[in-house]
């Protein structure tokens, strides 16, 4: 049987083991504002013959390519196309597992959250960090979801759907490459439309480990140079 004979609500799998499970990522980004324009990249090995585009857990668009990677262009101002996407190929006589799921948001709904941090902005590598996002008009939706954004990242770092207005976002043990721009939406989940992204928070990440070995080598160093000066200082006296 091929593909293109299945009945498309048809979930048909491999035997486990057969086929690699597929990826899914966005481009430019899980998280976009309303209006603007979204692809999204199915990869599978090659030689496949079709690939499936699922959202919310129901098929959404196929198309037929022996490419790596399956491009899937969602149109602009759809506020539809927020939701939870997957993909999966038909190779050989079966159609591989599903992707990971991918949440696409779509922002500029509503107005921005507000986003804390607890202890401070400014904390040493191995703490413990708490980003508070809450929703600030006191809205009638009845459930929320709250994403956890950081600058350069494709995809929220966390996400939560918590019983009230409020999620904290726990960064556990930071290290030095925590340290970045981070922000928060949230997203009225019966329609997923998400607000505007809150003000920027900069968390700064210090190393006290490191500037001690640093400041310790300069004292060395100093004292190095120190003990040279001086011992030339005594020959200079013994010499004359």
């Amino acid at each position: 049987a091929s593909p293109s004979g299945l009945c498309l609500s048809q979930k048909i799998t491999a035997p486990e083991g057969t086929l690699l499970r597929p990826s899914i990522r966005a481009v430019p980004s899980s998280v976009v504002p309303k209006g603007a324009e979204v692809k999204l990249y199915c990869q599978g090995p090659q030689g496949s013959k079709s690939v499936q585009l699922w959202k919310d857990e129901a098929f959404s668009l196929q198309i037929n390519t022996s490419r790596e990677e399956a491009e899937f262009r969602l149109q602009r101002e759809r506020i539809s196309a927020a939701g939870s996407y997957s993909c999966r190929y038909w190779q050989g006589l079966h159609w591989s597992e599903f992707s990971a799921p991918l949440q696409l948001v779509v922002t500029g709904f509503f107005s921005r959250p507000s986003l804390q941090v607890r202890p401070s902005t400014m904390v040493a590598v191995g703490e413990t960090v708490t980003l508070v996002c809450q929703e600030l008009i006191n809205s009638s939706f009845s459930k929320l979801a709250f994403f956890l954004l950081k600058a350069g990242m494709p995809a929220p770092l966390q996400h939560q759907s918590p019983e009230g207005k409020m999620a904290s976002f726990t960064l556990p043990s930071v290290k030095a490459e925590d340290a970045g721009n981070y922000s928060c939406v949230y997203s009225d989940k019966a329609n997923k439309r998400a607000s505007d992204p809150s003000d920027v928070l900069m968390l700064e990440v210090t190393d006290y480990t490191a500037g001690n070995l640093i400041r310790l080598s300069l004292a060395g160093l100093v004292l190095l140079i120190l003990g040279v000066l001086l011992a030339e200082a005594w020959h200079s006296q013994r010499g004359s």
